[in-house]
């Protein structure tokens, strides 16, 4: 039998290494921007989305949440769901419209993505972390898996440049260095309002327990199967817009 110490190291170090493999892959998304690999960089910024939700949740069915848990879980944020979204943008941009102006633009969204992940995470570890229903804007990892969905939704219908085998091709094609860097800075902006959005739990009546369970099944086997992110987009922007809607009627009841 393993003693109780090192039992309770092993139930701490999970959820930890879970943290830690979001991290990687978020380090790795970074390297495969710079290499021209987007698709496969976005797929490893929601690959981290879905490690961060997972390491929480096992942080709470084994009871081993800890203070080094949520600082390991801020910095990995910081990498995946900040630097990874930053230089997805700067990269597609630069081999897609290299000119100066642009570079400024792409350049200024770039830095703004990573920026604001810091400042709302530094902002929740102080001030929101005590609320257990609502974030206070919208959450990094929500933000940059959104993106990253946005992005590759774009590849798979076909509407950026070098989609080699689109799913669909709707046969029209949209500015991404105007798209992209716009779409960077709305959701840095989001992350740092004051728009509540609760925080996912699992409900309580049975039936809509099955119903989450299964829409984040299909998610996730989409995920692996790196197919149809435009579940993952449309899925992502209900809760956001809903989301903002409950949160705003829970303020104004208040």
């Amino acid at each position: 039998m393993i003693p109780t110490m090192e039992r309770s190291s092993i139930k701490v170090a999970l959820p930890c290494i879970v943290t830690l493999t979001s991290m990687v892959l978020g380090l790795i998304s970074i390297v495969l921007s710079s290499r021209g690999y987007f698709e496969w960089a976005a797929w490893l910024i929601m690959y981290s989305a879905i490690l961060d939700k997972a390491d929480g949740s096992l942080a709470r069915l084994l009871k081993a949440g800890s203070e080094f848990g949520m600082q390991m879980d801020s910095l990995s944020d910081f990498a995946a769901f900040g630097i990874a979204p930053g230089a997805l943008t700067w990269f597609v941009i630069q081999s897609t419209d290299p000119s100066t102006t642009i570079s400024v633009w792409a350049g200024f969204a770039a830095v703004s993505f990573p920026v604001a992940a810091a400042l709302r995470l530094a902002r929740f570890n102080v001030i929101d972390s005590e609320d257990t229903e609502f974030f206070r804007g919208v959450a990094t990892t929500f933000a940059a898996g959104l993106y990253a969905a946005l992005y590759l939704t774009f590849i798979d219908l076909g509407l950026a440049e070098g989609a080699l085998k689109p799913t669909f091709d709707l046969g029209v094609k949209i500015n991404l260095a105007l798209v992209l860097p716009s779409v960077a800075l709305a959701l840095a902006a989001l992350m740092l309002s004051n728009v509540r959005i609760p925080k996912l739990r699992f409900p309580k009546n049975k039936g809509k327990l099955v119903v989450s369970l299964v829409l984040m099944l299909v998610l996730l086997v989409l995920a692996v199967l790196r197919a149809f992110p435009q579940a993952h987009l449309l899925s992502g922007v209900g809760y956001l817009v809903i989301g903002a809607m409950i949160g705003a009627k829970s303020k104004s009841t208040n």
